[in-house]
């Protein structure tokens, strides 16, 4: 009992200690290689950094070590043990006690602690990792609140992981805001920075080929004289200033308007179905990201009054359905849309938007000339693709020295032929943070740090964990495989895994590849699935077929369909089509979702079949061990669409 007293004892001071300062959500992880050390948060512990690759952009790759500090969190004093796998050495502290102190381990090889008596609210944790000296870095620890129980070991809940600031982690996210801030506006795109680089610096922003026939061109005016009073959260810089900026963006449209392609066919639209038009931006989402048209503007989102202004006849059809088409790294979501639901949306839109007649304006080639020469020195070609030559200089970011992020584009008022960004004074302080580093950390790819990253600029927690049948993040690549995750997020999977559900789930075909693979290695997974060491184990997947079935089995296909049978009936939620299922989750999941179902997910509908001793009601299939027969239905399902039909009758 002596040592359980004394750790509780000690998280009572931690705890109590703790209440000086706030906790913040998640653990500060810090890198280390040789003398350089850089901070930051994350939600949990777990990391896979390939063999040779830097784990962070601030730091160079090389033999590092990896910190993770900050309290585990709970409501009531119990038992716990943990669980470390990966490859690597790993030494865990629970309240100044030293759990595990391992020089090396691999695999699936079981590193499991004592049960550990942990006190109601703050309990210290420090985790300790050392990359191997071969092969890949690679780490996950879990807990269980069942330690006495056959049952796996679990992720920490969200939220349970927190930590208190410091001044030097404060520094550290400041850099990092002010890299972000860098990322997001482009700035690399005039301040060309030498050598391989991270995805974005491919970043542009929209392509000018045909822009004439996209965009009004009294729309482009009033966005290019002032691009933060039409989207206050624009990332294009103002260009022009003093009294002359209005004519000069008014000429600068004007030779925008002039870039046309091909002439379209004519396309003959029904009536628009306005209602159907309503009901499915609800289905999309929309005010996730948007204030609908004739809805009261909220901060941070994009209001739609403007749709009449900005896209003439049958542009907003076409942007709707392809928004990346002419911007690869939009942040508008691709939803596949048909012809008939981009069309009644579009309507719907411009039906509620603020009314527009765009004039008729006569050419005058004069104008047309001075924009032209405007746009190809004004730094516009920078961003945007276009054929004509760039005359548009910029310093080297070599050249940037500290003492020159204080005017020109950060300047607090526009000046001379400065582009002013309009920074808040905070955005402004992390970009002077960042200018103070040696930004080498744009030349660094780490892509978990990129997943989060992006996961936070495309808003996918407007959607998930908000909608139905949208999971939350925090475990998402513990579940999903990588493989998987990138066809989703292209938008190339034949078919939608929930198709009954209203909600889409969008894509982002730019991202797709670094974004899966950054989520799965955030999770402590390789960013391409391990293929499995054998083929299908042919005798226990009949097994598994059996357990399935309605004769001696689950019944699991009431719920459930298989390739193209429909499940027999659904009686709370439909499951995922059992052809689909081998290809898209993690087998680590898969046991863990199988044996507790609700304690992966208290919102879940799926029936729990196995008992805390994971033993199994079925108890003449073999031996009633509910880890055995969920491997046989994992060897099922493994075979996709090759699979047997189950008995359904």
């Amino acid at each position: 009992m002596r040592k359980p007293i004394a750790i509780c004892l000690f998280a009572s001071v931690i705890f109590t200690g703790a209440q000086v300062a706030e906790l913040q959500p998640g653990l500060v992880l810090t890198w280390q290689v040789g003398e350089v050390k850089s901070s930051t948060v994350v939600p949990n512990l777990w990391l896979y950094v390939p063999a040779g690759k830097q784990p962070s952009p601030f730091v160079p790759a090389g033999r590092f070590t990896a910190t993770f500090d900050g309290f585990v969190n709970i409501d009531l004093r119990g038992d716990y043990s943990f669980h470390a796998t990966g490859k690597g050495g790993v030494k865990l502290e629970v309240n100044n006690a030293v759990l595990l102190d391992l020089k090396g381990i691999g695999g699936v090889a079981q590193a499991k602690t004592k049960n550990v008596r942990l006190n109601k609210g703050a309990n210290a944790i420090k985790v300790t990792y050392a990359n191997p000296s071969k092969g890949d870095a690679q780490l996950r620890i879990f807990w269980s609140e069942q330690p006495d129980k056959p049952l796996p070991h679990e992720p920490i809940r969200n939220g349970q992981l927190t930590h208190l600031s410091s001044a030097s982690l404060a520094q550290a996210s400041l850099v990092e805001t002010g890299r972000e801030i860098f990322i997001e506006h482009r700035c690399q795109r005039c301040h060309a920075s030498e050598g391989a680089g991270i995805p974005e610096l491919a970043m542009s922003g929209p392509d000018f080929a045909a822009i004439g026939d996209r965009r009004h061109r009294g729309w482009m005016a009033q966005w290019i004289l002032d691009p933060k009073a039409q989207r206050p959260a624009a990332r294009m810089p103002k260009l022009l200033h003093g009294d002359t900026a209005p004519a000069e963006a008014a000429a600068m449209a004007a030779y925008l308007s002039t870039l046309k392609g091909p002439a379209k066919p004519v396309v003959e639209f029904p009536n628009a179905d306005f209602e159907a038009g309503k009901e499915l931006a609800g289905q999309l989402n929309c005010v996730g990201c948007h204030t609908l048209p004739g809805a009261a503007a909220v901060k941070g989102k994009l209001s739609l009054n403007h749709v009449n202004q900005k896209f003439p006849a049958g542009e907003l059809v076409d942007f709707l359905r392809a928004p990346n088409r002419h911007f690869a790294w939009t942040r508008m979501p691709k939803f596949a849309l048909t012809s008939k639901e981009a069309w009644n949306v579009s309507q719907w839109l411009r039906l509620n938007a603020q009314a527009h007649a765009e004039p008729k304006r006569d050419e005058d080639a004069v104008v047309i000339a001075r924009g032209e020469k405007l746009v190809t020195t004004l730094g516009c070609i920078n961003c945007h693709n276009h054929k004509s030559e760039n005359k548009f200089k910029a310093p080297k970011l070599a050249a940037l020295m500290a003492d020159k992020w204080m005017g020109g584009c950060l300047a607090d008022e526009p000046h001379g032929k400065s582009l002013h960004f309009g920074f808040s004074a905070p955005q402004s302080a992390a970009l002077r943070a960042f200018g103070a580093t040696d930004r080498q950390s744009l030349h660094r790819h780490a892509p978990a740090e990129f997943a989060r990253r992006q996961m936070r600029v495309l808003n996918c927690n407007n959607c998930h964990g908000e909608l139905d049948g949208f999971a939350k993040l925090d475990s998402i690549g513990l579940k999903l495989r990588p493989e998987w995750m990138q066809s989703i997020l292209a938008g190339t999977l034949k078919q939608r895994p929930r198709p009954w559900l209203p909600h889409r789930m969008p894509a982002f075909p730019a991202r797709a590849k670094p974004l899966a693979q950054g989520i799965a290695q955030a999770h402590g997974y390789a960013p391409r699935t391990v293929p499995e060491p054998a083929d299908v184990d042919a005798k226990l997947a009949e097994v598994g077929r059996q357990l399935v079935g309605v004769d001696g089995g689950f019944s699991c296909i009431a719920c459930h369909g298989v390739k193209n049978r429909e499940p027999l009936q659904v009686f709370e939620a439909q499951g995922i089509n059992f052809a689909q299922v081998g290809a898209r989750l993690q087998p680590e999941f898969f046991l863990r979702w199988m044996l507790a179902p609700l304690r992966v997910d208290p919102q879940s509908r799926m029936p729990d079949y196995f008992d805390d001793d994971a033993r199994s009601v079925l108890v003449d299939v073999l031996e009633g061990d509910a880890k055995k027969q969920i491997e046989a239905i994992r060897q099922y399902l493994r075979q996709g669409n090759k699979m047997k039909i189950p008995v359904m009758q």
